[in-house]
């Protein structure tokens, strides 16, 4: 959980303060930006989202928000990545909640749960898809 001191630290301009709220939330944002824009340009979107974040942290009101935000920006930025793409969106089923691989190795139940849902997540709107990815990838509230 993200220390309010360590928010404050890193919006005052302290590179290893930053650095840890990079290090905690970058699967978070990844799992996100992965169900949004696809497993081939999550990396770079990843990568925008904390260089927005720390030209943007000083003007953060509410440091206790602070995951919030930065799924926020995660968001628009995953929607610009998505306009330089014109309508080629994908959202893999496996960013869905999937934390690790099964011990046994046995696949075949989480591609059938794919092969079942990828076609309704498909006619998802982009809007839908994001609040899907923001629950089940990053864990926020629906509240949030």
């Amino acid at each position: 959980m993200t220390s309010l001191h360590t928010v404050v630290q890193a919006r005052n301009g302290d590179l290893d303060a930053f650095e840890s709220l990079v290090i905690e939330h970058t699967p978070a944002v990844y799992r996100v930006a992965r169900a949004i824009v696809g497993e081939a340009n999550a990396p770079d979107v990843v990568q925008e989202v904390f260089l927005a974040a720390w030209r943007e942290l000083p003007r953060l009101r509410d440091p206790a928000r602070f995951a919030p935000w930065l799924q926020r920006i995660c968001v628009n930025r995953c929607r610009s990545e998505l306009r330089k793409r014109r309508g080629l969106r994908e959202i893999p089923v496996e960013a869905l909640g999937v934390t690790s691989t099964p011990r046994s190795f046995d696949l075949r139940p989480g591609a059938e749960a794919r092969a079942l849902i990828a076609p309704g997540l498909a006619r998802l709107s982009l809007d839908h898809r994001t609040l899907i990815a923001l629950h089940y990838a990053a864990g926020m509230p629906l509240s949030d």
